[in-house]
């Protein structure tokens, strides 16, 4: 059985920026080392949530002076019971699409009948965590899950969020899977979302942790990794990965503008990995590893 979600009010964020980009990206990036946990893109700027108790008033200010150096910022901050965010997200919210092969949906949402049964299908409630489908570098990593081959491989997701990636490994044949994310909400989303699809801690296939990197110690290696976090946070931990993935295994790393690539591939060769593939999405990207033999 799921912990109960804690209940909590939420700062909801309302951001314009003229012109457009990179100013939203260059956002989001910021606003994610704040623990902003949700995001949503609108045509002029985006939507930021995070719990009311964890908001940082300087931290903030100073996000917002730094967005003004980069484009005109309209800037509008409203609170959200938590009895409506339900309400408000099941208004606004719509399946996403992993091209012709995945759904990732809401349980109010149907399975549509114009698609058909092979195409995999990922139900999650989000709440306020980070996963929805929606975010360019979640969908990017669905798209390199799909291309895995993780059928009777073990899988470690690191920043679960939902779980969205997790189930969907799950769903794809995954021997084991390991999801680990700080977030005490994201810790209980996953297993609920994970028991909406059938799934559950209680066996050996799925263990979901409340953690980080320093969970990992004497873990078992994995086959597979997912980590789509963010820049800084990789840079740290991925000494910690190479740890757990397998000679020949395979790790994919997203939550990070393009431009970063550099600076990931500079940590990538020191641990002497080799790219196989460097994705791209609207200013994101997603970089596919491999670990030599």
């Amino acid at each position: 059985m799921s912990r109960e979600f804690i209940r909590t009010d939420y700062l909801k964020l309302d951001i314009k920026f003229t012109p457009l980009l990179p100013a939203r990206e260059v956002a989001i990036a910021w606003l994610s080392e704040l623990d902003f946990e949700v995001f949503e893109l609108t045509d002029e700027g985006l939507t930021a949530y995070i719990p009311e108790q964890f908001e940082d008033r300087s931290e903030l200010l100073d996000v917002k002076v730094r967005l003004k150096g980069l484009a005109e910022v309209v800037w509008s901050e409203s609170i959200i019971k938590t009895r409506n965010w339900n309400a408000e997200w099941e208004a606004n919210y719509e399946p996403v699409y992993v091209g012709e092969r995945a759904i990732v949906r809401a349980p109010f949402h149907s399975f549509p009948e114009k698609i058909g049964k092979g195409f995999l299908d990922v139900v999650i409630v989000p709440h306020m965590s980070f996963g929805t489908g929606h975010h360019d570098t979640t969908l990017l990593m669905m798209h390199t899950l799909l291309d895995l081959e993780v059928k009777g491989l073990t899988v470690l997701d690191m920043g679960c969020g939902t779980g969205v990636l997790a189930i969907a490994a799950l769903k794809l044949g995954a021997a084991s899977v390991l999801a680990i994310d700080i977030e005490e909400g994201a810790y209980s989303n996953t297993i609920e979302n994970a028991e909406l699809n059938g799934f559950s801690v209680v066996d050996d296939s799925l263990v979901v942790v409340c953690g980080d990197a320093s969970n990992l110690q004497g873990t078992p290696v994995n086959d597979v990794i997912l980590a789509n976090i963010n820049r800084n946070i990789l840079v740290q931990d991925m000494a910690s990965y190479d740890k757990v993935l397998r000679p020949g295994g395979r790790i994919a790393l997203s939550g990070f503008f393009a431009g970063d690539v550099p600076v990931l591939q500079r940590v990538i060769e020191g641990l002497g990995w080799r790219i196989e593939e460097v994705k791209d999405s609207e200013g994101w990207a997603c970089i596919i590893c491999v670990k030599p033999e």
